[in-house]
């Protein structure tokens, strides 16, 4: 195992990182940070798709086993690194975060390599989004009013009393804004939760224009090393646009959120604003789709996470700039050399 950097003088050659599932909006995300970064870094992605854009972006990259073929992807993953003296492991897959949860001592261990993902534990809290609400309210925090079903479904008729239409309907188990129903009346819900299991349904908060996406990132001694609350607005679940304005408090207010998880790396943290206080309904353990974007008020995330873990350095989150982002995807151009040369690299390379 490489001992860890404790001064940038030491770097006599350029970090190695990599990024899994590279082609997700949360890889190309971290690959943008990275590249942006003033550390001296090369950049290694994998995927198990050849169409992947951050194959196309990085300096080196891999098509990589299915992360389900867990014997395989260890196996590759952990080669991998120690052929590239790999010093850092960023997960880009929500799928692939199960896995370096539970082979994260065992990686760190064999490779040297440090991985940026919370535990097993946190993962499945935030997974489950009724164990996420049942913590949040145990630990005092404000979440929307809340129930199971069909287990709890003996308090509908209350419930709807108490908090009218519309109503939100939502998986218990799932990722992200997946299966997030917004409904009308009684007649829709009826119809919507006929024979399914495991939904959540949750007051609507009503105040769209008050929703924001904060982004904490903590290093293994559970100290907060970078904070960014944006005000968002969605387009098919994806931030299409953000504000950045004076909004410490509830970036201060999430890092406790983040601190009573026990996080580690990066979390996602969803609200929005009731009566002017925060109200948290979506924790996601990873980096955010708003990666790219916090890069540009100034908020590189996976920078702050290579300079307190692999180089060890002291690091005091900063604020983020005041602005607007707008988010328009753009379409790029590659010779087909690039496309066919990648199996091939990729058997040269490990």
């Amino acid at each position: 195992m490489s001992a860890p950097y404790n001064d940038m003088n030491e770097i006599n050659s350029p970090l190695s990182v990599l990024v899994t599932g590279s082609g997700s909006v949360y890889g190309m995300g971290i690959i943008r940070a990275l590249k942006s970064s003033v550390l001296p870094l090369e950049i290694a992605a994998i995927d198990s798709n050849p169409y992947s854009l951050g194959l196309f972006f990085a300096d080196k990259c891999f098509l990589a086993p299915r992360a389900v073929d867990e014997d395989s992807y260890y196996m590759f993953i952990e080669n991998l690194c120690k052929v590239h003296q790999i010093k850092a492991i960023f997960i880009g897959s929500t799928a692939e975060l199960p896995f370096y949860a539970i082979n994260r001592e065992s990686l760190e261990k064999s490779t040297g390599a440090k991985v940026f993902v919370n535990s097993p534990a946190v993962i499945e809290l935030c997974t489950d989004k009724w164990l996420t609400m049942c913590h949040l309210s145990d630990s005092g925090f404000q979440i929307p009013a809340s129930f199971r079903y069909p287990e709890d479904a003996a308090m509908l008729s209350s419930f709807i009393e108490s908090a009218g239409f519309p109503l939100i309907v939502k998986p218990r188990m799932g990722k992200g804004s997946e299966g997030v129903v917004q409904i009308k009346d009684m007649e829709q819900l009826l119809e919507h939760v006929k024979g399914k299991k495991n939904l959540i349904i949750q007051e609507y908060l009503t105040d769209e224009e008050q929703e924001f996406t904060v982004g904490i990132c903590m290093n293994q001694k559970g100290k907060v090393i970078s904070k960014i609350a944006l005000r968002r607005y969605l387009q098919e679940g994806v931030s299409i646009a953000a504000v950045s304005d004076d909004y410490h408090d509830i970036a201060d207010y999430c890092a406790v959120v983040a601190s009573t998880l026990g996080a580690y790396g990066a979390i996602n943290i969803q609200l929005r604003l009731k009566d002017g206080k925060p109200v948290i309904f979506e924790i996601n353990p990873r980096f955010s789709s708003s990666t790219g974007m916090r890069l540009l008020f100034g908020i590189n995330e996976p920078e702050s996470l290579i300079r307190s873990e692999v180089l060890c350095q002291e690091v005091i989150p900063c604020s983020a700039a005041a602005g607007l982002v707008l988010r328009q995807y753009s379409d790029y151009y590659f010779p087909l050399d690039k496309l066919n040369s990648l199996s091939t690299a990729t058997l040269q390379h490990i």
